[in-house]
C-alpha cells in the first residue's frame, strides 16, 4: 500500500473532492488534465484506516485505480527526422560519403537491423545509437561513405520503455558495380535491367543488375531486399539486349543451414529468344561463361543452352548429384546469358529479349530465411 498526501485546499485545479473521514475505506476522485487537454478522472481507494488530517494537508494509505497519472500506457515511441530519399538515394556510388540526419522521440534507438554487403563506418550494427530522452531527441548528423557495391539496407529502431513495438525508419541503397569481368571481349555487362516479376501482374521495373538482392529479393518498394538465396519461388523476366549478360553478385550468409539448397530455373511458356534457350553459370568471377566451371566449383555450376524447364541446381556446404556446390561466406556471381557457353557471341536474341527465370527451393531443403 502507498501512503498518499493530498495538499491544498478544495479548490485547486485537480479539484480534490471528499471528506476526511477517518477509519473507514473511502474513494477518493482527483480531477486533473492530461498533456493533452483531456479531462481525467483518477479514483483513489483508502485502506480501512480511512483519510487522516484536516486543513491544508491530508494524508491515507491506499492504491491508485484507473485514470491516474501513470496508470495509462505511455506514447510508443516516434521517429521525429527519419532517414529520407534525399539524404539515402536508391542508387549510390562506391565511395561516396552521405549525410544521414535523424531525431526520435524515444528512450532509445539502434541501427542492429541494418543489413549490408560491406560494413559501413559510422553506422554501427551494435550498442544504441542514443541512449535517454533528451540524447534521442537532440538531432543526429551521421557522415556515411558506402565502400563498395552491393546491397545497403539502412535501418533506424527506436523503442519507447513499457511499450512492446519499435518506431523504425528504413531506406535501401543500391551501388551498382563490382569487380573486373572476365566475359569474352564483344559481351557487354548489362547495369541496370528492366525486370517483370509474378507478384506484379505485369508491372515491370528497372532495377541494379549486379546484385542479386535487387532482382530476386525484391518483393515490392517497401519490403527491404533479401540477400542470397532471395525470395521462395519468385520469376523474374530479365530482360537483357543482344550480346549482354547479367552478372549478380551475393555471398552466402554464414549463418544459412548447411544443406540448404535451390535451384535457378527456367520457368518459360512464352519465351523471347529464338530458340528458347539461355546459359546460366555461378563463378566467384564476374561474366564467367565458361563451360567449365574452376575448382573449387563443380561441374553442376555451369548449365549451357538451358531449354524450357530446366535449371541448374545449387546446394550449400553439402552434396548432391549434379548440383552446385557452394560455401557458406564466400562471394559468387550469377551469371546469365541468352547464348550458349561454347559459343557466347551467337546470341539467341535479335534485339531485347526476356525470359522468366525462377528462384525455387529444393525439396528436402531446410527452410530458407
Amino acid at each position: 500500500m502507498r501512503r498518499l498526501h493530498v495538499a491544498g485546499p478544495a479548490a485547486v485545479a485537480a479539484g480534490v473532492l471528499f471528506a476526511a473521514t477517518a477509519n473507514a475505506q473511502v474513494t477518493i476522485e482527483v480531477h486533473w488534465t492530461a498533456p493533452d487537454g483531456s479531462p481525467k478522472t483518477c479514483q483513489i481507494t483508502t485502506g480501512t484506516d480511512g483519510v487522516f488530517g484536516s486543513g491544508q494537508v491530508l494524508s491515507a494509505t491506499g492504491r491508485f485505480g484507473p485514470g491516474c497519472p501513470g496508470s495509462e500506457a505511455p506514447p510508443p515511441p516516434q521517429i521525429t527526422d527519419g532517414l529520407d530519399a534525399n539524404e539515402l538515394p536508391s542508387s549510390g556510388t562506391a565511395g561516396a560519403t552521405y549525410a544521414v540526419n535523424w531525431s526520435a522521440d524515444a528512450d532509445a534507438c539502434d541501427y542492429a537491423a541494418s543489413s549490408f554487403t560491406t560494413p559501413v563506418a559510422g553506422w554501427p550494427t551494435s550498442g544504441d545509437a542514443c541512449s535517454g530522452a533528451a540524447d534521442c531527441a537532440a538531432p543526429h548528423a551521421v557522415p556515411v561513405i558506402l565502400p563498395a557495391p552491393g546491397t545497403y539496407t539502412f535501418t533506424l529502431s527506436c523503442r519507447r520503455n513499457g511499450v512492446a513495438a519499435p518506431a523504425v525508419s528504413q531506406r535501401t541503397v543500391l551501388v551498382p558495380g563490382g569487380g573486373a569481368c572476365v566475359a569474352p571481349a564483344g559481351l557487354t555487362r548489362s547495369t541496370l535491367a528492366y525486370v517483370e516479376f509474378n507478384y506484379s501482374g505485369g508491372a515491370g521495373r528497372t532495377t541494379d543488375a549486379t546484385q542479386f538482392g535487387s532482382i530476386f529479393g525484391y518483393f515490392d518498394e517497401t519490403t527491404p531486399l533479401r540477400g542470397f538465396p532471395g525470395l521462395v519461388n519468385v520469376n523474374q523476366r530479365l530482360f537483357l539486349p543482344r550480346h549482354a549478360y547479367a552478372a549478380m553478385r551475393f555471398t552466402v550468409p554464414a549463418t544459412l543451414t548447411p544443406g540448404t539448397a535451390g535451384l535457378f530455373r527456367f520457368e518459360e511458356t512464352q519465351p523471347q529468344t529464338v530458340p528458347a534457350r539461355m546459359s546460366i553459370t555461378i563463378s566467384e568471377a564476374c561474366g564467367d561463361f565458361s563451360a567449365t566451371p574452376a575448382v573449387p566449383l563443380s561441374v553442376g555450376c555451369a548449365v549451357s543452352d538451358m531449354s524450357a524447364g530446366g535449371n541448374l541446381s545449387w546446394i550449400v556446404d553439402g552434396t548432391a548429384p549434379g548440383f552446385c556446390r557452394l560455401e557458406r561466406g564466400r562471394t559468387y556471381y550469377l551469371n546469365v546469358i541468352h547464348a550458349g557457353l561454347t559459343a557466347p557471341l551467337n546470341s539467341y536474341c535479335a534485339g531485347t529479349c526476356g525470359n522468366v527465370i525462377q528462384n525455387q527451393i529444393s525439396a528436402g531443403s531446410p527452410p530458407w530465411p
